[in-house]
């Protein structure tokens, strides 16, 4: 009678107890994973303004570039593994996490080609060069527009990333729910 009704009263307080818990310790991995994405967002931003300043130094002007690239496959890997840590995925759909951030993976992806074939480029027409020569001058219309294309794909990448980031913070995706189950 009355013993197991408390040892049930303390296996439910226990019980909630833990859920608490792991519930804190989620939030706080989600706190620390998307402080790192969008740590990452801003070393991209800092760096496309960086790399303009240094455009005389080839040296620091590589470095740059290649911190650039890194972060992008560094920020591009983060964003897989939150996938593979959602209830979605390890419930094995897949496909809605593919229908409901396509945009942000192409983004991604078109984004880090761009900023690598930018950089390969910019890095040829620089090398060995003087450090007063400008890359502009010779009509290089190809160059020109691959440079739009890149700053104006780093708009769209920084939008699409940041509200993927965001979005992943939805509990939803992280357990059994009706809204899961529509879909």
């Amino acid at each position: 009678g009355c013993g197991s009704f408390a040892e049930f009263g303390e296996f439910q307080t226990f019980q909630h107890y833990f859920i608490q818990i792991n519930l804190s310790m989620k939030v706080f991995q989600y706190s620390v994973i998307a402080g790192l994405q969008l740590f990452l967002l801003l070393v991209d931003i800092t760096l496309n303004t960086a790399s303009e300043h240094f455009r005389g130094n080839v040296l620091i002007l590589l470095v740059l570039y290649i911190v650039q690239d890194v972060c992008l496959l560094l920020a591009l890997i983060i964003l897989f593994l939150v996938f593979f840590n959602t209830y979605v995925f390890k419930a094995g759909f897949v496909s809605i996490l593919i229908r409901k951030f396509i945009a942000t993976i192409v983004v991604t992806n078109i984004y880090l080609a761009l900023c690598l074939g930018l950089h390969v480029w910019a890095m040829k027409l620089r090398w060995g060069k003087d450090k007063n020569y400008y890359i502009w001058d010779e009509g290089k219309d190809g160059f020109l527009i691959l440079y739009v294309c890149q700053r104006a794909g780093s708009v769209l990448y920084y939008f699409f990333y940041k509200r993927t980031t965001l979005r992943l913070g939805d509990p939803n995706y992280y357990k059994d729910s009706v809204l899961l189950r529509r879909q």
